[in-house]
This record gives structure tokens, C-alpha cells and sequence, in this order.
């Protein structure tokens, strides 16, 4: 099995048509059917189901396909990296980041690199703290802006920034209407909660109660902090999330929001794998980064 084979797979399971992933690929449909058939008798089991208008990826497809793109994507990372060696600070920085402040803080690091390395360029990847931690473990990511507390002894990183909790509360609750500006544990006890599907931060999030006596009820939990948003709008409940998610909240949507008391802060860290040599080229973004915030 080689990258060719990977990449003809992989672009027919895109496609799911022999014929168009032919045409992409510049190739004639023979010659792409028969690497197919070559790579299913070297695997010993059969990767696409050929049906007259389109085909369908067995269970052995879709792995290979989601392990395929894993591999096509390091194999891009090596040439870059190996460029970077040859013809000094350029190439691609694969950085991963969570979607509260995560964007937000790329932007500013890569606003500021950039003016000192023309030549770099960038793939940003969204995810959880735990899809992230997968990817640095893997070798698809350089770096991740990420969440404390950390779900891997694999990571190793630098503090960056820091952020309170907040209460997203549909606008015709009661709490909503109430004139305070903070909302506390026995408040929100009683409500249907969503929150991050993070395992490790359910766990923290379920600490914050232990004094109210009673157990949070999780209605939902979810990756991404613009669901949230959406669900709370709906009167779905009440979402616990970084204050950061507020600026990018609509003035016109039907939330209102509270800090939380007494006040809950999480830190954000840029990470990497400490059992992988990082490239020079986030080796230099790590020790800028640092200069942003005067640490050594």
C-alpha cells in the first residue's frame, strides 16, 4: 500500500463515482479501478460496495479513509517541514485551537508572526481539548491552543491567557429578568444545563454544585459553543460557557448574559506533544508567542 494508492482511494470515496474521480485524478477509469482492486486484495477485504450510479464505503472504507487522510495529511507536514529546512523560515504551521477564544488568539499570534515571517502559512483546525490532544498525539498538529485542566500527560504548554465562566440564559427566564448581573450555584441547580461534551470538564462543572446539595441535570453537551447558543435562544436552557463565547453572540439574539458566583476561571494554554520534536518553525511561533506575553 502507497500514498498513490491512499490518494486514488481516498478521492473516489470523496467523489463516490468512479468515473468523476477518474477525471479529477487525469486518469482513465481502468487503470483507477485496477489500483482499487489491487489495494482491496492487499488489505484481504473489500473497501467499496460498486453500485451503478455511485459506490458506498463498507465499514473497512470508511476506516481506511478516515486513516488515509490522516496519512495524506503528514505526508503534506513532511514535505513542508522538510522545505522549511532546506529553504529557511517558511512553510505551513498546522495549529489547533478551541472555538471559544481560541480563533480569537490565533488571529492575534498570526497577525503578528506574519509580519516577521512573510513566507509562513497556515491551517487552523477547530475541536474539542480531547479531539486536539488526538491530533498533536498523531502528528497532525504542530501546536493547539487549548483548555486547563489538561486531559494528557502528552501535553506540555505555556499559560496564555485566562477567562471567567458565564451563564447564557434564554431572555424570557426568570433569572434573565433579574436586575442582578451575576447568577450563582443555587440559581441554576434547578435548570436544565448545557454545557461542553468534554468528559473532563462535565466532571469539574458537576463539582461547582456539591454545596447546593443536589445534582446538575445535563440536558445537553456539546462541542461547540455556537450550538449552544442556538439552544438556549430556543428555551432549551441554561448554557455554561467561557466568556468569550459572548462576543460572538448576536445583540438581536434572545439571550441574556450572567457571570457566574462565586466567579469560576479556566486558562488557556498553547500546547504541543512533549514526546515529539517540534519543527523550527513552531519552535520560533512558541518562543514568539512567549514574547507576546514577556515570558521566558
Amino acid at each position: 500500500m502507497d500514498l498513490r494508492q491512499i490518494r486514488y482511494f481516498i478521492t473516489v470515496a470523496e467523489e463516490r463515482n468512479i468515473t468523476r474521480a477518474a477525471e479529477k485524478l487525469n486518469l482513465s477509469q481502468p487503470p483507477l479501478s485496477r489500483a482499487l482492486m489491487e489495494l482491496e486484495d492487499e488489505l484481504g477485504c473489500t473497501l467499496l460496495i460498486r453500485g451503478k450510479r455511485h459506490v458506498t464505503l463498507t465499514p473497512e472504507g470508511l476506516a481506511l479513509k478516515r486513516r488515509g487522510e490522516q496519512l495524506l495529511a503528514l505526508s503534506d507536514m513532511t514535505k513542508a517541514e522538510i522545505s522549511e529546512m532546506k529553504n529557511g523560515m517558511s512553510g505551513t504551521l498546522y495549529l489547533g485551537h478551541v472555538d471559544s477564544g481560541g480563533p480569537s488568539l490565533a488571529a492575534e499570534w498570526i497577525q503578528s508572526f506574519s509580519r516577521a515571517f512573510p513566507n509562513v502559512t497556515y491551517n487552523l483546525w477547530c475541536g474539542t481539548v480531547d479531539d486536539l490532544t488526538d491530533r498533536l498525539r498523531s502528528g497532525l498538529l504542530d501546536l493547539a491552543i487549548t483548555l486547563s485542566p489538561s486531559s494528557s500527560d502528552l501535553l506540555e504548554g505555556i499559560p496564555v491567557f485566562s477567562e471567567s465562566w458565564i451563564a447564557i440564559i434564554p431572555k424570557s427566564h426568570p433569572i434573565a429578568r433579574s436586575k442582578k448581573d451575576t447568577v450563582s450555584m443555587n440559581e441554576l441547580i434547578d435548570n436544565d444545563l448545557i454545557i461542553s461534551s468534554r468528559r473532563s470538564r462535565e466532571e469539574e462543572i458537576r463539582t461547582w454544585f456539591k454545596d447546593t446539595g443536589k445534582e446538575p441535570h445535563f440536558i445537553v453537551k456539546t462541542a461547540h459553543s455556537s450550538n449552544a447558543v442556538h439552544l438556549v435562544a430556543r428555551d432549551i436552557g441554561i448554557a455554561i460557557f467561557t466568556a468569550s463565547v459572548a462576543k460572538n453572540i448576536p445583540a438581536d439574539e434572545d439571550v441574556v448574559i450572567k457571570k457566574i458566583t462565586p466567579e469560576k476561571t479556566v486558562k488557556y494554554l498553547l500546547s504541543w506533544n512533549k514526546e515529539k520534536a517540534f519543527s523550527a518553525l513552531a519552535g520560533n511561533f512558541i518562543e514568539h508567542v512567549k514574547g507576546l506575553y514577556g515570558l521566558e
